[in-house]
This record gives C-alpha cells, structure tokens and sequence, in this order.
C-alpha cells in the first residue's frame, strides 16, 4: 500500500491548495542522487522525489531532491543532509533522512524502506512508520487537520 498511501497523501495536499513543492525531478538527478546516496530509493520515496521533489505542507517539510548540487546545498535537500549527517554525525549509510520532527532528530529510511527515527549521534530506533507512502500520508493528514 505503500505507493497508493503516497497517492492519497498527494491528493490531499492537492485539496488543501498544493502545500509549497519543487516539483518534478527528472530520472537521472533521481538515479544520480540514488548513486550518490550508495542506495536505491524504495518505491514510494521514488515516487515523490521524482513527482514532488521536496518541500512543505501545513509547516510539515518533506526533504527530497530540490537540485543536482548535493555537496553545497541546504534543507530540504535530503542528499546533501544525508551526506553531511553521515561526515558530522555518523549517521550509518544505508539511511536516507527526510523528516525533522523538532526534537532535535530526523526521521529517515532504512535498508527495508521503513520509516525510523533517529536523535544524533545515536543509533536508528525504531519504525514509526513500514513505508515512506505510509509515512508521508499520515503525516500530511495531521498537518492539514
């Protein structure tokens, strides 16, 4: 359910006046930042940064693909965040930070495109959500309440 959970996520955001997006990435910055990365983004997660790219919703901010300069960027960028975690955090490669909830951690995708949180310079927690789509559609739906 993971990508249809991203659909309805989408459409609503659509409903509420379309929240502040970059907008489409093309599949090669989407692969490049796969290749980047050292991973590949899981369906749901695709999906949006190729559709969406990055940005916000009812003061929820979503990271993604803004640009192909991932090495002199700044949030919601999440290459150039994942990147720059990984050098002054140790945040393990193999996750991909999308979300800052404001206690001062992020949350991110795992190896098994779950959802987990994750306080610097600690190890991931657990799942908060089983897919970005999951992830995406239940945190739009509290923001545009």
């Amino acid at each position: 359910m993971s990508v249809a959970d991203y659909r309805a996520a989408r459409e609503l955001i659509e409903q509420e006046g379309g929240g502040d997006f970059v907008g489409d990435q093309p599949g090669e910055l989407v692969a490049e930042a796969e290749r980047t990365l050292g991973l590949e983004f899981p369906e749901s997660y695709r999906a949006f940064v190729s559709e969406m790219g990055a940005g916000d919703v009812g003061g929820e901010e979503f990271f993604g693909i803004v640009d192909a300069d991932f090495h002199d960027s700044a949030i919601p960028d999440a290459v150039w965040l994942t990147l720059r975690e990984r050098d002054d955090s140790g945040l393990p490669a193999g996750l991909v930070l999308i979300h800052a909830p404001g206690d001062g951690g992020y949350h991110e995708i795992d190896a098994d495109g779950h959802v987990v949180h994750w306080q610097p310079p600690g190890a991931p927690g657990e799942p908060v959500a089983s897919s970005f789509g999951e992830f995406f559609r239940r945190t739009v739906e509290d923001a545009v309440r």
